[in-house]
């Protein structure tokens, strides 16, 4: 099937669940399988955005109860997600993602014995619901001997989610920007079992992820889990019969089922890290070249909150203290009423 561009960002509008939302708070996570939360404000909005009325503490009252949770399921980045996708997802990326911290680890003096050790005293201190902020896990590490200054803190979170055995999940305490999130056992937080076939579950990460990001490619998808392309195209080959091929100029793209029919949408004020900029490795469908270095100022890593029009980036926008601040590309039509909205998620 013949699409434009236009079309392709309607449809990732409406697999993303910006134009069709998918009701509460864990049915929206869960509709995107994983998305992007290293920043945690941004993304109590970027739930929010796509939960029609919702406040940030609906948000955490899914992180409360278990619903949602928080943790490193791909690319070493913090993804908000439900507990069995992250199991699923963990299955497939943790041992990689291990072996690419390994030389870093080397170089921080982190050996197999320190990651022991403070599995054994996170497992101690969290048994029975324990909940713990990161600087009181450290603590607790730092009196059992482990050395945890500078980076090693944070690299011994990573291994451990990574493990499976922690996960940030509740609200504990509280700073000037919003509740802090504590560690807590995933499996006595939220009881389960990982996949029991990888083969099965590559075919289980297919549909989902182009079920809440589609139309994509087999790249896409490669980047985002951090799998190999073989092991990808193979998790497409297994249902094949399941997908819509689709050709927009050269790129060869996929959805999961026909691709429904997407109406045009209006101005979006979206977060920092949303995924429709960083879900997929090609990102020149929704963001122009010309304005990439706008929205990640210096290449520094940082996505900037993005206005949006119609499925493409046309903007930035930033909270300040006498309400926002807009950068626009070109005349945005709505671009203060979404805005307006945006901020009004915090009122």
């Amino acid at each position: 099937m013949q699409v434009d561009v236009v079309a392709v960002r309607r449809m990732r509008l409406a697999a993303l669940g910006l134009t069709r939302p998918r009701g509460a708070v864990p049915a929206a996570v869960r509709g995107l399988l994983a998305l992007q939360a290293q920043d945690l404000r941004q993304a109590e909005w970027a739930i929010g955005s796509r939960v029609p009325g919702s406040t940030p503490a609906d948000v955490w009252a899914a992180f409360d109860t278990a619903a949602v949770v928080r943790s490193w399921p791909v690319r070493g980045t913090l993804f908000a997600l439900a507990p069995d996708d992250l199991r699923l997802l963990l299955s497939l990326t943790a041992e990689r993602q291990q072996r690419t911290a390994e030389p870093r680890h080397r170089q921080l003096g982190l050996a197999e014995e320190h990651v022991a050790l403070a599995a054994d005293v996170a497992r101690a201190e969290l048994a029975g619901g324990g909940a713990l902020t990161r600087p009181e896990l450290a603590a607790c590490w730092t009196a059992a001997g482990l050395d945890v200054t500078g980076q090693r803190a944070p690299h011994l979170y990573g291994r451990l989610a990574h493990r499976g055995l922690l996960c940030l999940g509740p609200a504990r305490g509280a700073t000037a920007g919003g509740p802090q999130q504590a560690f807590v056992l995933l499996d006595e937080w939220a009881p389960g079992e990982p996949p029991a076939d990888r083969a099965g579950a590559v075919t289980e990460l297919v549909r989902r992820y182009l079920a809440g990001h589609g139309p994509a490619s087999e790249r896409d998808l490669a980047w985002w889990s951090g799998l190999t392309l073989t092991e990808v195209r193979a998790g497409f080959a297994a249902v094949r019969d399941e997908l819509t091929e689709l050709h927009c100029g050269d790129r060869v793209l996929w959805t999961l089922g026909e691709p429904p029919p997407a109406a045009p949408d209006g101005t979006r004020a979206l977060a920092g890290f949303d995924e429709l900029v960083l879900g997929h490795t090609d990102r020149s469908l929704v963001l122009p070249e010309a304005h990439r270095d706008a929205v990640v100022p210096g290449g520094n890593g940082v996505f900037l909150p993005v206005l949006v029009e119609d499925g493409e980036v046309v903007g930035t926008w930033k909270r300040g203290r006498g309400g926002a601040e807009t950068t626009s590309f070109r005349p945005v039509p709505g671009a203060a009423e979404a805005v307006d909205a945006a901020l009004a998620f915090r009122a």
